[in-house]
């Protein structure tokens, strides 16, 4: 079961929408353009986007979702055992379609989408999937310009564009001085077989000849115990011109000095893993 609130929206209209524009800063308006990309993010991941503190992230979510802009919901937990998880409600749908030359969304259509991403039993994993990259996002905003997390594609976006060959559950470019690592992201929560985490590389080798360029493709994977299991699978199943590395949140994050490429003996940072490449810019 979920709790939700949205606190004295704006409506959709166009006066309630020119008013609640004037409320909105850059930042909040990065804020939805991430979630209308992304679907949904917690507290703590808008803060590691956007924020110096989860304080100052709460008190401003908060604020927008009275405002209408945004809306969130949890489970009905114990008050603090759960983190709200936010997403475009109707209003701040309509201002990103206004901004992307779209028509506004039926709010009845938005709220419906809140609802079954709610109750979707893929939730965790997209929220893990997002984890990973707003956790590049704040080592990037702590690096003071020494590294940029220059692209973040999701799982929907990553399937218009490859899905009749492979569907990866996100893209990213991890920039570093002059060379940019581009690499596919396989978000590992055990929920299938080795054999079929592994057979996935088959896909990867064919957009690697399609494409005419080399792959990489990262594993985040749940433990130690599962990154052990899952390596000599990946190792018979690796083809083509597709680059492997492997790492757990137990390693660290996933910036750090944590990816064990196939065959290594030592763990390197993401951006070692490769030069830049011509998925920069993409």
């Amino acid at each position: 079961m979920t709790s939700t609130t949205n606190d004295a929206p704006a409506r959709p209209g166009g006066a309630g929408l020119l008013a609640l524009l004037r409320r909105l800063t850059s930042r909040d308006h990065f804020i939805l353009r991430t979630l209308a990309d992304h679907q949904v993010l917690t507290t703590s991941q808008v803060a590691d986007l956007a924020f110096t503190s989860l304080r100052a992230a709460q008190q401003r979510l908060t604020t927008l979702a009275q405002l209408g802009a945004v809306g969130r919901f949890r489970r009905n937990l114990p008050a603090g055992s759960e983190p709200w998880r936010y997403y475009l409600a109707p209003a701040g749908a309509a201002l990103i379609a206004a901004e992307r030359g779209q028509p506004a969304p039926p709010a009845r259509k938005v709220t419906a989408r809140a609802l079954a991403l709610a109750s979707s039993q893929r939730l965790d994993h997209l929220l893990g999937v997002n984890g990973f990259f707003t956790s590049l996002a704040a080592a990037a905003r702590a690096s003071s310009g020494s590294y940029a997390l220059a692209d973040w594609w999701s799982e929907q976006r990553c399937t218009a564009e490859y899905g009749e060959i492979v569907r990866p559950d996100g893209y990213g470019a991890w920039a570093s001085g002059g060379n940019v690592t581009g690499f596919f992201l396989e978000y590992d929560n055990s929920t299938e077989t080795t054999a079929r985490a592994a057979g996935k590389l088959a896909q990867y080798a064919d957009l690697a000849t399609a494409e005419a360029d080399g792959v990489l493709v990262l594993f985040w994977l749940t433990s130690p115990a599962r990154e052990a299991a899952l390596r000599p699978a990946l190792e018979r199943a690796q083809a083509g011109a597709v680059t492997i590395a492997t790492a757990t949140p137990a390693h660290g994050q996933p910036a750090g000095q944590v990816w064990l490429p196939l065959r290594a003996s030592h763990r390197t940072s993401l951006a070692s893993l490769s030069p830049a490449t011509s998925w920069e810019g993409r």
